[in-house]
């Protein structure tokens, strides 16, 4: 594995300083929608003078498939905005998303805004369009069908996902 080079990143994109420094650490991804993604390992340059940190993901598309797998092998019923990382990974407007699920786009407004949490059958539904849209790989595909057959536990618990950068 190649380490990264100070001269990633020459001077600050905000500020344009050249006191940057190179870290390997702990980045709490909240870029991705949801705050309960952390990653390890990721490649952070931050600026001393105004204190901009930047985060090198490689591979994100990866990332965001990983990311989604686990949401949708999660056996807790899904949050709103889990929904809407669904939605949003799939490249779909509300309308569309709604359309696809047989219910009104207000529906699933509420959903991804917490307003009103999905019945068992919508998050299955949820789950399951995903699952197809996106193409998931076959052995995801398998472990879904039996959780889905196990049931999901519907519970209020915070699921935390942390996952290693390799590049």
């Amino acid at each position: 594995m190649m380490e990264p080079t100070l001269s990633r990143y020459e001077t600050c994109p905000t500020c344009g300083s050249t006191e940057i420094i190179f870290k390997r650490g702990h980045h709490h991804f909240l870029e991705s929608g949801l705050e309960n993604i952390h990653l390890s390992n990721a490649d952070i340059w931050r600026c001393n003078a105004c204190g901009e940190e930047i985060v090198s993901i490689p591979r994100s598309m990866e990332l965001m498939k990983s990311i989604a797998e686990s949401i949708l092998l999660k056996p807790i019923s899904l949050s709103g905005a889990e929904i809407r990382f669904f939605r949003k990974n799939l490249g779909m407007k509300i309308k569309e998303f709604s359309q696809l699920l047989g219910v009104d786009r207000v529906t699933v407004s509420r959903w991804e805004n917490g307003h009103e949490k999905p019945s068992k059958s919508a998050d299955r539904l949820i789950r399951l369009t995903y699952a197809v849209e996106a193409k998931v790989p076959e052995a995801v595909m398998e472990q879904l069908r039996r959780s889905l057959r196990k049931d999901i536990v519907d519970s209020e618990a915070d699921c935390f996902v942390s996952l290693p950068l390799v590049s």
